[in-house]
């Protein structure tokens, strides 16, 4: 037997920190903060959803051509890419009008899904098994910082378009710098060995277990509650008379909620079940939803619902992360592609509804949306669990 590998700690921290700043520069300015800048520049809601709905394609088509990429030039280039994507997004995005501000937003959106795939499957295959639970925690609290670095920068600096665009650019080029300091060996040889076994092991038309579909069906409604919150929102709150400082504040308010819940709802669902903890997540959002329509502006009312919705939306896609995790280990890389995908694919149609329904009927359009998708959310996973109970209940009456 050969002796085991040592961990690569230095690479294990310097990966995550790339996760961390890239996440910051990418998502908490580029996905949060920029809707903010365009809404105050004239941009109307059926835009302002098309221009979301660019970031997120850009974000699919990152994440589709990442594993190809990683397969040719590794995954430490194929980060690079991603940064300099969104790099040069910023740079463009002041010289820019519209329509041209959707070429930007296409490549804030490719940066992140490149990033997402190349940074975060090399990390992982770095960490030992035993001590997975506790890397993956810090990962994605440092993550989920982004949601509140991000939007309390745009509270700081009142969405100036230069101190915006540069520190966004700033982040990510920090980024790079742990990136190429690392040493360790970036996984391309691991996937191009690894490929055959995943393939032979699962086959082509594996059916899809119903966990899997559970959380494909939770982060559908997570993609489209995100895409349409954190693109449109700055319209919404803007309509009911908020400046630029309380509407960032209110974004600063759901990354906190997002930040504080991730780990309660894993804990819940390691407990109470997936079915179970959705169910919690979706009646909770609906309740902040309520909060929302029934709050002042800039009320106590309003930063709760803020906290709660913006941990219960941000707690679909951990749900999903979750019911990928928990399946079928042959099937786990495909699982986790499903799931993202789904997500993605989810978060470029929520805007683009959100924005003409709040054209049409009003700005409140995007808390009705919101909303249904919950209550939906909830009626299928109470059917679920009810369809089932009835199987058991037939066979112990037989």
């Amino acid at each position: 037997m050969n002796a085991a590998a040592p961990v690569r700690w230095p690479a294990i921290a310097a990966l995550t920190s790339v996760s961390a700043l890239s996440q910051i520069g990418q998502f908490g300015i580029g996905f949060m903060v920029l809707p903010v800048w365009l809404a105050h520049h004239g941009l109307d809601a059926p835009r302002a959803g098309l221009f979301s709905a660019s970031q997120w394609t850009g974000m699919l088509v990152g994440l589709l051509i990442a594993p190809w990429l990683v397969e040719r030039i590794g995954a430490k280039r194929t980060v690079s890419l991603g940064l300099a994507a969104t790099i040069v997004a910023f740079a463009t995005m002041n010289a820019l009008c519209w329509p041209l501000w959707l070429i930007p937003g296409l490549l804030t959106g490719l940066g992140v899904g490149l990033r997402w795939i190349a940074n975060e499957t090399w990390l992982y295959r770095l960490v030992p098994a035993e001590s997975s639970g506790r890397v993956v925690g810090v990962h994605e609290a440092l993550i989920a910082s982004a949601g509140v670095l991000g939007p309390a920068l745009a509270v700081w600096c009142a969405v100036d378009g230069r101190i915006t665009f540069a520190a966004g650019a700033a982040f990510t080029f920090a980024a790079a710098v742990p990136l190429w300091l690392t040493t360790a060996d970036d996984g391309r040889r691991a996937v191009e060995t690894d490929r055959p076994v995943r393939t032979s092991r699962i086959g082509k038309g594996a059916p899809i277990g119903p966990l899997v579909s559970l959380g494909m069906v939770v982060v559908a409604a997570g993609g489209i509650g995100d895409g349409a919150l954190y693109g449109l929102f700055p319209l919404f709150a803007d309509a009911h008379g908020l400046d630029t400082t309380q509407t960032a504040t209110l974004l600063t308010l759901f990354g906190v909620g997002g930040m504080a819940l991730q780990f309660p709802v894993g804990w819940f669902a390691d407990r109470a079940g997936l079915a179970a903890t959705v169910i919690v997540c979706a009646a909770l959002s609906t309740l902040a939803i309520c909060g929302f329509a029934l709050a002042a502006p800039a009320s106590w009312l309003a930063d709760a619902s803020a906290l709660l919705l913006g941990g219960t939306n941000s707690a679909y896609i951990t749900l999903g992360m979750v019911a990928a995790a928990c399946s079928d280990k042959a099937a786990l890389t495909r699982n986790m592609r499903l799931v993202s995908l789904t997500f993605t694919t989810s978060s470029i149609v929520g805007p683009l509804i959100a924005g003409f329904a709040m054209k049409a009927r009003g700005s409140d359009m995007l808390m009705w949306q919101l909303a249904i998708m919950s209550g939906a959310l909830v009626t299928y996973t109470l059917g679920l669990r009810e369809g089932r109970r009835q199987p058991d209940r037939s066979s112990s009456m037989g």
